[in-house]
């Protein structure tokens, strides 16, 4: 997977914050133990919901905690995940718009369910971050095979 350096740097890029990516970062690839800490009951809506989708909906409401909200900790989780997803697939990266489809296949839940019951789409910030991946893929491509990995 693209280590933190790798992240932080593309999160920075996209403008999100320091704090807010590394809190993202941090919350995906240390495990979900948050969702089920208690309190964090409010954040799922479905017991059997998966990782991703208690991951989605938990940052979507730390999102709506924030003064001016602007989907920014939605916009780290799914760049977190489609950076993973870059050296994670079997794909061709440099077919930039297949990986992008795929991920949305394959990997990643598009939108959840809020407290209230009602259903909230996150497309807009979806393709927020595959029009800005698509805009520095030369810069993305030199990432992915450089020394960002671990292990």
């Amino acid at each position: 997977m693209p280590n933190w350096i790798m992240h932080s740097k593309w999160a920075k890029k996209a403008g999100i914050d320091k704090f807010i990516a590394d809190f993202v970062n941090r919350n995906i690839d240390y495990g979900t133990s948050w969702a089920f800490a208690e309190g964090a009951i409010e954040y799922c809506v479905d017991e059997y919901e998966s990782a991703v989708a208690k991951q989605l909906n938990f940052f979507h409401q730390k999102d709506l905690e924030e003064k001016y909200n602007h989907n920014t900790y939605v916009k780290a989780f799914y760049l977190h995940h489609l950076l993973d997803y870059f050296k994670e697939t079997r794909i061709n990266i440099y077919e930039i718009n297949a990986v992008f489809d795929q991920f949305l296949k394959e990997k990643i839940e598009t939108e959840t369910i809020n407290n209230e019951g009602d259903k909230v789409n996150f497309s807009k910030e979806i393709h927020q971050i595959f029009d800005f991946l698509r805009k520095n893929k030369e810069e993305l491509y030199s990432d992915l095979k450089g020394g960002y990995f671990t292990n």
